[in-house]
């Protein structure tokens, strides 16, 4: 296979990656007060946590393709091009990472007021601090994530893209002994008494840093992972796997491992999948992407969880039956809004999706 061919498998390949590894971000957040209330024994929670473990390989993959593409292009990276990442990245990330965290923070205060609970709403709310924080997530009751919690994602996401400068310099080395670093600050244990705000950053720095790598030294992500046998690829974050299962120790450690080990089976089976079989996103599907990110913890809760509540029995058909309610509504109700919007307000969407919808 030649480089053209190479380039375009790979760009096949992380097109039509981007709809399943959202979903698997809605099943890592699949965990509702109404599936709290249905604790699951043997078979079915081995199950659950099985898949909730694996959905952890989303967030680092898209860390990935994003290191990656912010340095594959232009050859020389100076700084006027850093000048046009950062502007670009204002519409693609600011602007809808400030406009959700807003809408999240209001629709929820509306939920309450309309339930009669006004009450309920600190007085301090409206101060600056507070609504500053709503974006920042220092605060105590945010655990270091800003109100939308998943956009913690796009706010570490705009600090890697800030920091890309240095990074590009520690990175331009053909021998990647940085990466090893940053790995070892992911993997270490956090320390005790540090804010929350800052201990999500290290995946942010990793993964966004590895794509980096191969974005600079213009290495095709998928070539590289197939240097690796497939066998050995999966064997590994398989037995990670089953010591997160039924290891019992070291929880977070074995969690991290595998997040780092388990993108290369991803990248491998899916470049496998789209070169046999001609996938394709199924773009009416794949352009509600952006939107099913930043809704489905609303979802989830006001249109599932909620009117769900004490109507249902801890049995196994009930919990995977919400469950599954809890993945296919906010991606069923995601797909008909993004058609709605995209036609009503074809502007207005491309602002508050930055400007995916085509992609």
């Amino acid at each position: 296979m030649n480089n053209i061919e190479l380039d375009n498998l790979q760009s096949h390949t992380v097109d039509w990656l981007r709809y399943p590894l959202m979903l698997l971000i809605v099943i890592l957040h699949s965990d509702s007060p109404i599936l709290c209330e249905l604790p699951q024994v043997g078979i079915s929670a081995t199950c659950y946590y099985l898949t909730r473990t694996v959905a952890k390989l989303a967030v680092p993959l898209f860390f990935i393709i994003s290191g990656y593409y912010f340095f594959r292009k232009p050859e020389i990276f100076n700084r006027e091009a850093y000048t046009s990442k950062i502007r670009k990245r204002a519409l693609t990330l600011l602007v809808p990472y400030l406009f959700w965290n807003y809408f999240a923070w209001a629709f929820q205060m509306a939920v309450v007021v309309l339930q009669g609970h006004a009450d309920w709403i600190p007085s301090d709310t409206f101060t600056l601090p507070k609504i500053l924080d709503v974006i920042v997530g220092w605060g105590d009751g945010y655990d270091g994530m800003p109100k939308a919690f998943q956009l913690w994602f796009l706010r570490d996401l705009m600090i890697v893209c800030l920091l890309s400068p240095i990074l590009h310099w520690l990175l331009k080395g053909k021998w990647p002994y940085i990466l090893l670093l940053f790995a070892a600050f992911y993997l270490m244990p956090w320390p005790e008494g540090w804010p929350s705000f800052f201990k999500r950053f290290p995946s942010a720095l990793l993964f966004f840093s590895i794509g980096a790598y191969l974005g600079i030294h213009k290495l095709n992500m998928v070539s590289v992972v197939r240097h690796i046998p497939l066998w050995i690829s999966i064997t590994i974050p398989t037995l990670l796997l089953a010591i997160n299962i039924w290891g019992g120790q070291h929880q977070v450690l074995v969690d991290n491992l595998f997040s780092i080990v388990a993108v290369i089976p991803t990248k491998q089976i899916a470049s496998i999948m789209v070169e046999r079989h001609n996938l394709r996103p199924v773009k009416c599907i794949s352009d509600s992407n952006f939107l099913l990110f930043v809704l489905h913890p609303l979802i989830i809760i006001y249109l599932v969880s909620n009117p769900l509540l004490g109507h249902v029995t801890n049995t196994p058909l009930h919990f995977w039956a919400v469950f599954a309610a809890e993945l296919f509504v906010p991606a069923l109700f995601c797909i008909v809004l993004y058609a709605i919007m995209s036609r009503l307000l074809p502007r207005t969407t491309a602002l508050l999706t930055g400007g995916r919808s085509g992609r």
